[in-house]
Parts: C-alpha cells; structure tokens; sequence
C-alpha cells in the first residue's frame, strides 16, 4: 500500500498524545448596557451600539433629556429608551469625550494626507483638461453674459408669464443643442455605436441641465441666468412652467454655493 503523508506533528517528531482543544472565547460584556463587547472603544470595553451612540454624541454636541427621574436602568433592551441616561452611564464607566474627539483629528489628518499624496497621470490631467475645455466652449460663464431682467410690474406678468413658457421651450432646446456639443468634444464620446450616445444623453441630459442652470445661481437677488442672459426670479420661473419644482432646484444651488466648483467639476 502507498506510503501515508505524515502528519505535522510526525515530521517535528511529536509522537505524544495530541493537545486539547482551546478553550471556548470568553467575549466581555459591554460596560454599558452589557451586550457582548466587541472591544475597548474610547477607553472601556463597549458593543458597536455603545461605541456608535457615545461618539455621535460628543461629535455632534447632542443635548439629552430624561423624562423620568435621570435614573433609567440601561441594559440591551432599554439603552434605547432614555438617552440621556444612556450618556451618562457611557461616562461613569469611563469613556473617554477626548478619546472621540482624538480619533476624530486622527482620521481628518490621515484623509487629508491621503488626498495630498495624490497626483494625477500625464493621461488623466489632459484628459481633465479636455473636459474642462468642452464644457467652457459649450456653456459661457455669467461673466460672459449679457445679463438682462424681465419686468414684472403689474401690468405685465400676465404676459410675462404667457410668454414665458415658450421662451423656456427655446432655451431648453439650445440647451440640449449645447450638451450635444459638449458630449461629442469628450474623448471617447463619438466612437461609441449611435444607439450608444443615444442612451448616454437620454440618461444624462436632464441631469446636466439642471446643473448647469444651478451654477448660475446668484444668492443676493435669489434669482437664475439662463444662456441667452435672461435672468429670472424664484417666482417668475414658478410661473413659467418650473411650478413645485422651483424651490427644490433653488434648494440644489444653495447646496452647491459652498462646494466652489469650478468647470473641472461641473464639466
């Protein structure tokens, strides 16, 4: 018969009786509301729900009230009752409001090493730099308009907002136009199959629409400026056809304000 692989312990030369089996892991208790730990979280041994609800806590200054006599017992099925007592028993076993705050700069330090250390290719600068180019030559800064206001005195938003309408039809169409354009200067782009850059812009359109009518969003007046320079308040555009959806693309360029993107961004 064929000769049988030795075991490991044959080969240390280990002819002895073989050793127990470990000892079954003892997991700790949570010196919170004693669910099992799932290790030493800012300073005392902690479950994850434990550990998430202390650090969101601190990071987020939360201010708690207890609607009983700030003695609520917590364990894992009423940690979630009283907040406030759950805090309070996160500090009298010992967690740590330094041990957050810590670890907190700790990651900020690290993700802004990480983005610090990062240099783009040749490849991937030009190809930025080709992007951020379309997107200038098809879509003119408001710098670059001649802004103008419509007038809306009373006797003429009745005809304003009659007229409005069609004038939105008309830009909305050279907007597309526009997008077209700027689809077929990126890289790639035309050796698509046509179905391809079809669905590419059916999908997309809309969406670059509304974003780059929310870069020309001007805080002060609260108004937009579309391509031809015709500059609209919030309400004349909810009398032009935008109806409920005005406030929430005004919502979205608020947002946007303190991004400061520039074209590389938006292109």
């Amino acid at each position: 018969p064929p000769a049988l692989e030795p075991s490991p312990g044959q080969v240390l030369g280990d002819t002895g009786p073989p050793s127990p089996p470990p000892p079954p892991r003892v997991h700790k208790p949570c010196f919170v509301c004693s669910d099992r730990s799932s290790g030493y979280h800012y300073g005392v041994s902690s479950c994850e729900g434990c550990k998430g609800f202390f650090r969101r806590s601190i990071q987020k200054n939360m201010v708690y009230t207890c609607h009983r006599e700030r003695n609520c017992q917590i364990d894992k099925v009423t940690r979630n009752r009283c907040q406030f007592c759950r805090l309070q028993k996160c500090f009298q076993v010992g967690m740590s409001k330094e041990a957050v705050q810590n670890d907190r700069n700790k990651r900020k330090k690290e993700v802004k090493e990480d983005l610090g250390g990062d240099e783009l290719s040749p490849e991937l600068a030009e190809l930025v730099r080709r992007v951020s180019r379309a997107h200038q030559e098809t879509f003119p800064s408001l710098g670059q308009l001649g802004k103008y206001t419509t007038n809306s005195s009373a006797d003429h938003r009745v005809q304003l907002d009659l007229g409005l309408w069609d004038k939105f039809s008309e830009l909305a169409t050279k907007c597309i136009i526009k997008i077209v354009e700027f689809a077929k200067r990126l890289p790639g782009f035309t050796g698509l199959s046509m179905a391809d850059q079809i669905t590419l812009l059916k999908a997309a359109c809309l969406d670059i629409l509304m974003l780059r009518i929310c870069t020309r969003y001007t805080p002060e007046q609260d108004t937009m400026t579309f391509s031809d320079g015709l500059t609209l308040t919030r309400t004349q555009m909810h009398n032009a056809g935008f109806g409920p959806l005005t406030d929430l693309v005004f919502a979205f360029a608020g947002q946007l304000l303190p991004l400061q993107l520039d074209d590389t961004e938006t292109g």
